[in-house]
């Protein structure tokens, strides 16, 4: 039927959600009348409103959907463009980025016209009881054991026997006691009004000019600065920060329960631990991606490669060079292995969500490629479940292997706070034939032939 992933199906539920929320009555899946329809997935001709549902929020994909929308002149009948983002979208996105894209054919407003559930909620909460309703009923449309949905009895017995579940999720392990201490003077006054987003900008600005250094594993929350790091120590790396005789300590799990805030400024000092750890691995953080990049060991390097025990001991390339094949003094692109993490926590189980993807840059200082969307795009359609799977495995075994590392290390009572657990499992689940339903679409011969030089 053309359903290859959640995607696919994600569009339907999103043009019904937005058709009963929004008042466009006759918003379609335009996909259902051409396969990949260019630029946009969604359409109410009447109302003139265009939507593109997409899973990645990143300012390159919004680019290109803005850029594809224009070059096909559907702005010549649409007025209006949103771009549904099915995960989160960014806190802000670039104006002049956008405006460059856009040109004069179009006016898109990055905080108007991209949109994710918090826009939906939004509108369930101001329409009426009927209109509410029938969104409702669409959405439970989705869902299984309901009567207007998917009974379970519609469902047919797995007949093979249950195999075991891998989910992408590793244990992670941090200190049972956290610090707080309040910013001293001369930092909150040279913050003054900016934003509370902005304080890790001070801080810098502050190190900067007073020759100072300090680790990135930390937050700011209500002007005080909160850390695994013992800030009751006199020695501690924020002390030039902090207001002496400030510090408290805390238990963890007496600040992250605290309310939804305190959580959320927990899952952000985990990840800042995490990118604390993981640069001292040459293994960078980057913000527009929301990203973990390996870089190779020493610049001038063309390839990286790690060892790691899976079935049995392989080594694993990392980061690699591809070089002009015609003039080989110059570099064609330079690929890196990346991921993504999410913090999850169920009672008292912290778990770590791992996401493998891909990253292309191009200089000495690996800046992001104008030509990485194109390039991530065509691997993840190349890719396999297996494949994704494999890389998983391997993230999470390096990570256990640094940990194993640490162990013996003179550094780690000092600035390694995180351990990684085993990936988590389930027994039981129905056994599914992958080869039946995840099938790759063959690429046609110019495209492979042109790809295989740059990935091999």
């Amino acid at each position: 039927m053309g359903l290859y992933d959640t995607h696919k199906v994600a569009e339907g539920v999103i043009c019904g959600l937005l058709r009963e929320l929004c008042d466009w009555h006759d918003l379609r899946n335009l996909n259902s009348d051409q396969a990949n329809f260019p630029g946009i997935d969604l359409a109410d001709d009447n109302a003139r409103i265009a939507v593109q549902v997409t899973a990645t929020a990143d300012i390159a994909k919004i680019k290109h959907t803005i850029e594809k929308f224009v070059s096909h002149n559907l702005h010549q009948r649409y007025d209006r463009l949103i771009v549904y983002i099915l995960t989160t979208k960014q806190g802000s996105y670039s104006q002049v980025a956008i405006d460059t894209a856009a040109g004069d054919q179009l006016k898109f407003n990055p905080k108007n016209d991209i949109w994710d559930y918090q826009e939906l909620c939004s509108k369930a909460a101001d329409a009426s009881p009927q209109r509410l309703q029938a969104a409702l009923n669409h959405l439970n449309a989705y869902m299984r054991g309901i009567p207007i949905g998917l009974a379970d009895e519609d469902i047919d017995p797995p007949l093979l026997p249950p195999e075991s579940l891998t989910t992408n999720l590793v244990d992670i392990y941090f200190p049972a006691t956290l610090y707080v201490a309040q910013l001293n003077i001369d930092l909150v006054d040279r913050h003054g009004k900016r934003k509370p987003g902005l304080w890790r900008k001070t801080i810098r600005e502050f190190n900067q000019e007073n020759e100072l250094r300090s680790p990135s594993s930390y937050v700011v929350h209500s002007k005080a600065l909160v850390t695994f790091f013992d800030l009751t120590d006199s020695n501690n790396p924020y002390r030039h920060l902090i207001e002496p005789g400030t510090a408290e300590a805390h238990r963890s799990k007496d600040f992250w329960t605290i309310d939804e805030d305190h959580e959320r400024v927990f899952k952000s000092l985990l990840r800042f631990s995490l990118q604390q750890r993981l640069f001292q691995e040459r293994v960078r953080w980057e913000n527009d991606d929301k990203a973990f990049v390996f870089l190779p060991y020493k610049n001038g390097e063309n390839q990286r490669e790690e060892s790691w025990q899976g079935e049995k001991k392989s080594k694993r390339s990392v980061f690699s060079i591809k070089l002009n094949k015609k003039d080989p003094s110059k570099i064609y692109m330079q690929k890196h292995l990346s991921f993504s993490v999410d913090f999850l926590h169920f009672d008292e189980n912290w778990l770590m969500s791992i996401t493998p993807s891909w990253f292309f840059s191009y200089g000495t200082d690996f800046k992001k490629s104008g030509y990485s969307h194109d390039n991530l795009s065509w691997i993840k359609r190349q890719e396999n479940n297996q494949q994704v799977v494999n890389h998983f495995r391997f993230i999470a075994a390096w990570l256990r292997s640094i940990d194993e590392e640490d162990l013996f290390s003179e550094k780690s009572v000092k600035d390694s706070f995180l351990s990684f657990g085993q990936i988590l499992s389930f027994e039981g689940a129905p056994s599914l034939d992958e080869s039946k339903w995840a099938a790759l679409p063959e690429p046609s011969d110019d495209e492979a032939e042109q790809r295989l030089r740059f990935f091999d």
